[in-house]
């Protein structure tokens, strides 16, 4: 692998740090492009699928569609760039500066905007179960819209530096590259921000809301309030699972950057690694958020079988699109009152 590939692996990183064994180096080249790939194709299908039904179904008619909605632009903003980065990983960056400005500003709105629309989230359900009264006046669509483009502005005011410093080094990467005399300082401020915004203030929030939900559900007698308090547990485990490797890392060039000594540590290995890590948590966010729930499974038959009815003029494949339209209309007539697993979420 040569060092201009290697610099290239830097294009969604906030550090560079070129001493890296070969066993590290070939497993990068060979691997991650294709772990890059899946993701994205994965995320794109599944993302995709979440905005046509949530579109044509669903009209965005509640808060939660709509923060759905976002969660999954989102979510296709974050794995947008990856093919990119998988081929600048086996090549050079031969895209120009522009691009490696855009790309990166791009997938780092996705990156802060995916964790701020699942915190959202969990607000927006908090409010609807713990706090109903006054969830009625803020869970509006209007507020729904409003709350959502605060979020954007929010995410694209924090990816600024990364447009800002962004650029093409050697004709063949796209990499940060702080100023010299503020570098240190640019490099801890960068490793605070994604500790601060993208775990430990999610995290917390997390927390505290499913903590009150599952307090509130314990005391409700609906009978699906075990499978709405597992899916909770889920969410949060899920979260957790696959944003703290990553983070503890972060935290450990913050001291690395800090000049104190780790001993071995091969932070760059560890920071390749974990970071794939949570690139395969927004492959998971429509199955989190939308695919448990029984009208999502339904409505996302409706839109399989859709075109196929047009191109089939078989009987059976319309007996089964009556059939689901017949399950579509016993599902919509569940109560509002009650708290299914799709109300959690």
């Amino acid at each position: 692998m040569t060092d201009a590939s290697n610099i290239a692996l830097n294009t969604t990183f906030d550090y560079f740090y070129p001493d890296t064994s070969q066993d590290h180096k070939d497993c990068t080249f060979h691997f991650q492009p294709v772990l890059y790939c899946f993701a994205f194709s994965l995320g794109l299908v599944g993302n995709v699928a979440v905005i046509l039904v949530l579109m044509l179904y669903k009209r965005l008619l509640t808060t939660t569609d709509v923060y759905l909605f976002n969660l999954a632009i989102s979510d296709l903003l974050f794995v947008f760039s990856l093919p990119f980065l998988a081929y600048s990983i086996k090549d050079k960056w031969v895209f120009g500066n522009l691009m490696c400005k855009i790309l990166s500003t791009i997938y780092f709105v996705g990156f802060y905007s995916n964790i701020f629309f699942i915190t959202v989230i969990s607000i927006d359900r908090y409010l609807a179960i713990v706090h109903v009264v006054f969830a009625l006046r803020v869970r509006t669509v209007k507020c729904g819209f409003i709350f959502s483009v605060f979020v954007w502005i929010l995410a694209i005011f924090i990816s600024i530096p990364n447009f800002l410093f962004h650029k093409v080094l050697n004709d063949s990467s796209c990499a940060l590259a702080y100023p010299e005399e503020h570098k240190q300082f640019w490099k801890l401020f960068s490793y605070f921000k994604i500790n601060i915004f993208g775990f430990i203030s999610p995290l917390s929030i997390l927390t505290f809301c499913y903590l009150h939900i599952i307090r509130s559900l314990q005391n409700c007698k609906c009978k699906k309030k075990k499978c709405a308090i597992r899916l909770i547990i889920l969410v949060v485990v899920v979260f957790f699972l696959f944003w703290t490797p990553y983070n503890i890392v972060i935290f450990l060039h913050i001291w690395h950057t800090l000049d104190f000594d780790l001993g071995n540590c091969r932070l760059d290995e560890a920071l390749d690694i974990t970071h794939t890590l949570t690139m395969v948590h927004c492959c998971l966010n429509p199955i989190i958020y939308t695919f448990a729930g029984e009208k999502f499974r339904m409505y996302l038959c409706l839109l399989i079988n859709k075109p196929l009815t047009c191109l089939c003029r078989s009987g059976i494949f319309g007996s089964y699109k009556r059939s689901l339209t017949h399950n579509a209309s016993s599902t919509s007539r569940i109560s509002r009152g009650s708290i299914s697993s799709e109300t959690v979420l």
